[in-house]
């Protein structure tokens, strides 16, 4: 599958296709069970390098991810039990916001060494601890994909037949202004990009999948997530951040970018093309 809007856009990385499948595609990198980490390096991979890459319900690597790909809410059992308590002192200020500082503490020391700095101060993603809990219990979208795996690949590599969940563009900022006209201009209404402010995996995830329930869907920009652009590191330049949009909005996109935007004297003289 290739994309119109990719190429009018002079893409140096083709988007990336996020499905949903019971069959594990061959040869693609895969967090070990019951591993713990980001699963972000591995989007990288594929967005900048080609690879594939598949998750299933024993190899997510931590409970936001899980969210974030859609099998189900991993928060409430999160790190053995720990659950939303844990986690929300976690989004807040690590040891400092928690009820019981020296259980939170015991507990990041099961963590790999690694993470344990940014557990022990927290995230900071939330102004209390109330409000992280209402996040986790409220506010994200949670999606229980009755599949087995969820599949990051390069759209050119999705097979006639198969039906991306999701599309995601990873561009930089004369791009993403881009990709913003041209859903401006298949979209209904004045808001057609999300910025929801939370981790980079629910945001072309979870969040993804809310607005792909939807009649008039919307897409999603990402990757303004620090904890993830820790993770990845060069992989990703930093000047880029992702764009998803439902399947559906893909497609309306492509039909409009055949002789839109991208086509226009603005956008020829931007990108230099005389």
């Amino acid at each position: 599958m290739k994309s119109i809007t990719a190429e009018k856009l002079r893409l140096d990385q083709e988007p990336v296709a996020i499905l949903w499948s019971n069959i594990k595609p061959e040869g693609a990198l895969q967090i070990k069970q019951h591993g713990f980490g980001c699963i972000m390096p591995f989007f990288a991979q594929v967005a900048m390098k080609g690879k594939t890459a598949v998750f299933d319900r024993e190899s997510y690597g931590c409970p936001g991810a899980r969210a974030g790909l859609g099998f189900g809410n991993g928060y409430y059992d999160a790190f053995g039990g720990a659950g939303v308590e844990f986690m929300a002192s976690f989004f807040v200020k690590g040891a400092e916001s928690s009820k019981n500082p020296e259980a939170y503490c015991a507990m990041v020391q099961h963590l790999p060494e690694r993470e344990r700095a940014k557990f022990l101060h927290g995230e900071r993603l939330h102004k209390n601890t109330a409000k992280a809990k209402k996040f986790m219990t409220t506010d994200l979208p949670i999606t229980d994909i009755a599949e087995k795996f969820v599949i990051f690949t390069p759209l050119s590599k999705v097979k006639p037949g198969e039906r991306p969940v999701v599309v995601v563009f990873v561009a930089g900022p004369l791009q993403i202004t881009g990709l913003v006209t041209l859903v401006g201009a298949v979209c209904e209404g004045t808001d057609p990009v999300r910025v929801p402010p939370m981790a980079a995996c629910q945001q072309i995830g979870a969040f993804v999948y809310e607005e792909a329930k939807k009649e008039h869907p919307r897409a999603v920009l990402g990757y303004t997530d620090l904890s993830a652009r820790e993770s990845v590191g060069k992989t990703i330049p930093a000047h880029m951040f992702t764009f998803a949009v439902p399947f559906s909005l893909f497609l309306e996109m492509e039909e409009e970018a055949k002789d839109g935007v991208f086509d226009g004297p603005i956008w020829k003289g931007l990108v230099g093309e005389q």
